[in-house]
C-alpha cells in the first residue's frame, strides 16, 4: 500500500517553470545583434565582397569617368582608362584600404597604353623608330601615376580607412557580446530543461526584429540614392547586395524557430 508521501507525489501535478520573458527579450535582443554583426562581417567589412561591388559596371563606369576627367584636366584627353583598367586599380585600391595601407596604385597598365597611342599616333605622321624610341615617355607615366594617386588620396580615403578599424573593432564586441548573452541563456535553459521552449521564442522574435531592419533599411537607402541622386545606381546595386544577404541570414533563423516550434508541439503532445 503506498504511502502518504507517494500518494501525494502521485495526485499532485507536475509544476513546469515559468517563462521568464526578461531572458527572452535579452535572448532576442542578442540575436538581432549577432545578425546585425554577422552581416557586417559579411558585406561591408569584407574585402572579397567589397571588392566585387566596386569592380561591377556600375561603381567601375563611375570611378573610370571621374579618373579620366581628372586626366582630361591635365591634358590627358581621350579616354585614356579603360573598364579593365578601372577595375583593376580598384582591387588595388580595395587591398590596401582593408589592410590600412596609403593608396599608391600600379599604374605600369595605363602608362604603357598611352604610350602606346602616342607612338600610334607619331608613327602615323612618318616619325623614324629611332625618334620614338628617345621619347622622354617615363616622365609622362610619372605624371599619370602621380595624378590618379593623388586624386584617390583623398580625406574621404582616409576617414574610410579609420571607419574601417572601428567599425571592425564595434562589430568583434558586438559578435563578443551577443554570443556570451546566448550562451549564458542556453546554460540556463539547459539546467532548467526549457532550452526548447525558450529558444523557440527567441529566435522567432529575433528574427522578426532583424526583418524589421531591414525592412526600416529601405526609406534611409532611398533618402542616399536622392541626396546623391549621381550615385543613384551605385547605392541601389550595393544595398541590395548587402539586404540580399542580410535576408538570408533573417531566414536561416526563422527557419530554426519553426524547427524549434514543432519540436515544442511535438514534446507537448507526446507528455499529454
Amino acid at each position: 500500500m503506498p504511502s502518504r508521501m507517494e500518494y501525494r507525489q502521485q495526485v499532485q501535478p507536475v509544476e513546469t517553470p515559468k517563462h521568464h520573458w526578461g531572458t527572452t527579450i535579452i535572448g532576442a535582443l542578442a540575436v538581432v545583434l549577432l545578425v546585425i554583426c554577422a552581416l557586417a562581417k559579411a558585406t561591408v567589412l569584407n574585402e572579397k565582397f567589397v571588392e566585387q561591388q566596386v569592380t561591377s559596371s556600375a561603381v567601375s563606369a563611375e570611378v573610370k569617368n571621374d579618373l579620366n576627367a581628372s586626366l582630361a584636366s591635365y591634358g590627358l584627353s581621350g579616354g585614356v582608362i579603360t573598364t579593365k583598367q578601372t577595375r583593376q586599380l580598384l582591387k588595388q585600391a580595395t587591398r590596401q584600404v582593408y589592410q590600412g595601407k596609403r593608396l599608391h596604385l600600379d599604374m605600369s597598365s595605363v602608362s604603357n597604353s598611352l604610350e602606346n597611342k602616342a607612338v600610334g599616333v607619331l608613327s602615323s605622321y612618318g616619325v623614324s623608330s629611332s625618334v620614338l624610341s628617345s621619347l622622354p615617355t617615363g616622365s609622362v607615366n610619372d605624371q599619370v601615376s602621380t595624378i590618379i594617386n593623388n586624386r584617390i588620396n583623398s580625406e574621404a580615403i582616409t576617414n574610410l580607412e579609420n571607419g574601417l578599424r572601428l567599425g571592425r573593432l564595434l562589430n568583434l564586441t558586438g559578435l563578443i557580446i551577443s554570443i556570451i548573452i546566448l550562451m549564458l541563456i542556453v546554460m540556463r535553459s539547459w539546467f532548467t530543461k526549457t532550452l526548447v521552449r525558450d529558444f523557440r521564442w527567441i529566435t522567432l522574435l529575433g528574427g522578426l526584429g532583424s526583418a524589421l531592419l531591414l525592412v526600416s533599411a529601405r526609406p534611409v537607402i532611398h533618402s542616399l540614392q536622392v541626396d546623391y541622386a549621381s550615385f543613384s545606381t551605385v547605392i541601389n546595386q550595393v544595398s541590395n547586395a548587402i539586404l540580399k544577404v542580410g535576408w538570408q541570414m533573417v531566414i536561416v533563423d526563422l527557419v530554426l524557430a519553426i524547427v524549434l516550434w514543432m519540436v515544442s508541439l511535438f514534446l507537448r503532445g507526446h507528455r499529454s
